[in-house]
């Protein structure tokens, strides 16, 4: 046990993201989400509605990063429409994959950024993710807050997509969902979550870090494609 502890102790000095934060309409929340996740290890988070919320950006933890995401839906082809609305915002752009004709739709669009969850996955799908350069979502908040047969459900479904992502070498996004700043986890509790279906201690640590990261980078004014940057 000492063993394993101290392999995976270097992990965890890594810089943390939780990509998918939503915010109430108090404009004072920001504030508690932001507290919450510095508390927790995190360097930054992206929020939903932040355009909405507003904040003193000055306010923020020393090193603490914050950044706009939105969540894209619709049917197929407003979705497509919505997609390319946000694609040169900097937002980081996100779908819930809640049917398989809205993930082709998605997955089909360039720069979405993240699918999240997507309830049927297929090679087919992965493919089409693999292409565009989609990172595929993992919400361990649907486990925290389901019981009985619906985690049994959720856990599948993520375990099913984790057997996808690795076969088609998909970048992976882990993400609480808070909708409070209790719903956060500490980056080594969730990395423990994602082990139930499957996921590695470093795919779960890459998931909150690196992958984040290379999402923010691509959201840059002087990211133009991969290998070409305005200098």
């Amino acid at each position: 046990m000492k063993a394993l502890l101290s392999q995976t102790m270097p992990l965890f000095n890594a810089k943390f993201f939780d990509l998918m934060v939503h915010l109430p309409d108090d404009k004072g929340s920001l504030a508690q989400f932001v507290s919450a996740a510095d508390e927790f290890g995190y360097s930054g988070i992206a929020a939903l509605d932040l355009k909405y919320n507003g904040t003193d950006m000055d306010q923020l933890p020393s090193g603490f990063s914050l950044f706009s995401a939105v969540e894209v839906s619709g049917k197929p082809s407003r979705l497509r429409d919505e997609i390319k609305k946000y694609k040169d915002t900097g937002d980081i752009l996100i779908t819930r994959g809640r049917d398989e004709e809205v993930i082709r739709a998605a997955l089909e669009t360039q720069r979405l950024d993240i699918l999240l969850q997507p309830v049927k996955f297929n090679n087919v799908l992965s493919k089409l993710a693999s292409d565009n350069s989609i990172a595929l979502g993992f919400n361990i908040g649907s486990i925290i807050h389901t019981r009985g047969d619906d985690r049994i459900m959720e856990l599948r479904t993520m375990r099913t997509n984790l057997k996808y992502a690795r076969k088609y070498e998909l970048q992976m996004v882990l993400t609480c969902e808070p909708y409070s700043p209790y719903d956060f986890r500490s980056p080594r509790e969730a990395a423990a979550l994602a082990g139930l279906f499957g996921m590695r201690p470093k795919e779960a640590v890459d998931a909150m870090s690196s992958v984040p990261l290379d999402i923010i980078r691509k959201k840059s004014p002087e990211y133009i494609q991969e290998g070409i940057e305005i200098i």
